[in-house]
């Protein structure tokens, strides 16, 4: 397969703000999906016979040599059984001469239903996230080649503190209010909240910075 310069690219987001960060063209479908939703946003672009469909957005390390802010092209996707299916070489090809930056391709993708922390060692896993195994599930139902763009945002060394992720509703949307008590009962957290808050900006800066070259 040659994919050629009007190529149909198909991309699900987790939340909102990944897609928010995709310019609209004529080639590009785009859909968000938290979680396992993604499945059925996946199928909504697949209607329009895509090309190729992408996984694309925010994760979280699962090791020492992912940080903030490094750009992902998993070659192995795992859901929670920990049963992997590989992504499209020819894809990730197609995707990766269109840009200039460092994209760390040999790397593992876990998809799970829930938030982990990041601090947590999982033996072959490099990265989490909660909507790739999704997609990937409706790619290969329609027998679409299918790749996952990542960019880090929280790593080992700056994990999702469980007070914010126990302030995240089932549609990834924060509870402004949950996150005001949090804090009220440790306002040592305020400082926690701003330095995530620097990470999440950096790692959305350079999702913005990706979406632009690939797409």
């Amino acid at each position: 397969m040659v994919f050629k310069k009007n190529t149909k690219i198909g991309i699900v987001t987790g939340l909102r703000s990944e897609k928010k960060v995709v310019k609209k063209k004529k080639n590009l479908f785009i859909e968000n999906g938290y979680g396992e939703k993604a499945y059925e946003a996946a199928k909504k672009v697949l209607k329009y016979k895509v090309d190729i469909i992408i996984s694309f957005g925010l994760a979280g390390s699962m090791t020492t040599k992912l940080k903030n802010s490094q750009i992902i092209m998993p070659k192995k996707i795992l859901n929670k059984e920990l049963k992997s299916k590989k992504t499209s070489i020819i894809s990730n090809s197609y995707l990766r001469k269109k840009s200039k930056k460092n994209i760390i391709s040999n790397v593992s993708l876990l998809t799970s239903e829930t938030i982990l922390n990041t601090n947590l060692q999982l033996s072959e896993i490099d990265a989490v996230d909660m909507e790739a195994c999704f997609v990937l599930k409706a790619a290969l139902e329609h027998k679409t080649p299918f790749t996952s763009v990542k960019v880090i945002f929280d790593d080992v060394d700056n994990p999702i503190p469980n007070f914010i992720i126990n302030s995240i509703d089932s549609k990834g949307k924060l509870k402004v209010l949950n996150l005001f008590v949090y804090v009220l009962k440790n306002p040592f957290r305020i400082k926690q909240l701003l330095k995530l808050n620097k990470l999440y900006y950096k790692s959305m800066h350079e999702l913005k910075l990706i979406a632009s070259e690939l797409f």
